[in-house]
């Protein structure tokens, strides 16, 4: 096989990856942050909100920029960063209380955590509407990361059972449009400064200078490790998973937002193109990093042979086609919400990513790279965008 072919033949392999992922945001009606098929008659609904619904939420005087479709980063009026505003308008248009439409507005603080709910304009009874204000039920959210206020069973409230149902549909459409958002996702770079920035980008600048100038130096190697899970990781909360691909497809990148993660993803396609594949697996995600050092520690290990490791990757090609199956129907995206890699921002991670991560970091101290062998749906697009023509 010549050069020529085999590049075709990865270019081919990435083209089809994307349009595999392309496919999963279909069910959203957005790509690249505009509207398509019926969302888009949607999108002139789409309401800011108004000076009643900021004062609701504490955040009278506060900056209200758009982020994409139902979605605001909120500036205080002290210029800091203050979180995100997300809204339910254009994802719940159909859904309706006892009179119509109830949307409402969700406030994620820069935590990462619910910090307050607010109706729009809407057309219930006012005494009723009350009652459900004053049973505490637009606070129930309030203290959760989005992906817990996303699972949580809210009851409805007596004598407002249309009312209350129809408002837990509107918030959890609101945290819908927040968790598609990259500009909000409680992952790589949300609210990153500068320095947290280029430190990142330095990590990832020298990882890519040893595997291309050293790849065999063992102390070298460790360093690249420390740094990954120290630095990219725990530090900048800087990495790359599906459910940021899948926002970057859907709402569009904010290249400056997540300038690390962007970097890494082009870095990592650029030297599968120059036949160093899965760069970003072995050189740059902070997981598979730390499952490394996990390893390295002393104990006993378990020496599987050539077919474990093959059934593992059959069960890791099993697990994302499972995942791109739910999303192309339209369902399944919580999921998404438990990819262990969110466990480096542990303040704002769900109890379940914390206990996963943890499990396999404790596996990979037998096995090397647990998650990544035989789960990781991310490696797996990573190895059928950059196999094709590796034996040219």
């Amino acid at each position: 096989m010549n050069e020529a072919t085999a590049t075709l033949e990865r270019a081919l392999s990435l083209l089809v990856v994307f349009l595999l992922l392309a496919a999963t945001v279909v069910p959203l009606g957005r790509l690249f942050g505009r509207p398509f098929g019926p969302a888009a008659a949607d999108e002139a609904a789409a309401a800011r909100p108004d000076t009643a619904v900021l004062a609701a939420l504490g955040l009278s005087g506060a900056r209200l920029t758009p982020a994409g479709t139902d979605l605001w980063a909120v500036t205080s009026a002290a210029g800091d960063d203050a979180g995100t505003l997300a809204g339910s308008r254009s994802r719940a248009a159909d859904v309706t209380g006892f009179a119509g439409p109830t949307p409402v507005y969700v406030y994620i603080n820069k935590e990462g955590r619910v910090a307050g709910v607010a109706p729009g304009l809407h057309a219930e009874t006012p005494a009723v509407f009350r009652h459900v204000e004053d049973e505490g039920f637009l606070r129930s959210w309030n203290g959760l990361t989005p992906a817990e206020a996303r699972a949580r069973q809210v009851d409805a409230v007596s004598g407002a059972t249309y009312t209350s149902q129809a408002l837990a549909r509107n918030v959890g459409a609101a945290l819908e449009a927040y968790a598609a958002a990259p500009a909000t996702e409680p992952a790589p770079g949300d609210g990153a400064d500068a320095f947290t920035q280029m430190a990142a980008l330095v990590v990832v600048v020298f990882g890519v200078g040893v595997a291309l100038a050293a790849r065999s130096n063992r102390r070298l190697r460790l360093i690249v490790l420390v740094l990954n899970v120290g630095v990219t990781g725990f530090w900048c909360g800087e990495y790359l998973s599906v459910s940021l691909l899948r926002s970057w497809l859907a709402e569009g990148a904010d290249v400056a937002r997540h300038l690390p993660a962007v970097v890494m993803l082009a870095v990592s396609l650029v030297l599968a193109f120059l036949k160093r594949p899965n760069h970003y697996c072995t050189w740059i995600c902070p997981l598979g990093s730390l499952q490394e050092l996990a390893y390295r520690l002393p104990g006993p290990k378990l020496h599987l042979p050539p077919r474990a490791f093959r059934a593992m990757e059959r069960i890791r090609l099993g697990v994302l086609a499972l995942l791109l199956l739910a999303l192309w129907m339209g369902v399944g995206a919580e999921v998404l919400d438990y990819e262990p890699f969110a466990a480096f921002r542990p303040a704002a991670a769900p109890w379940p990513v914390l206990l996963l991560a943890g499990a396999f970091v404790v596996l990979g101290v037998f096995v090397p790279r647990p998650w990544c062998k035989m789960l990781c749906p991310l490696g797996e697009l990573f190895r059928l965008s950059c196999d094709a023509g590796r034996k040219s």
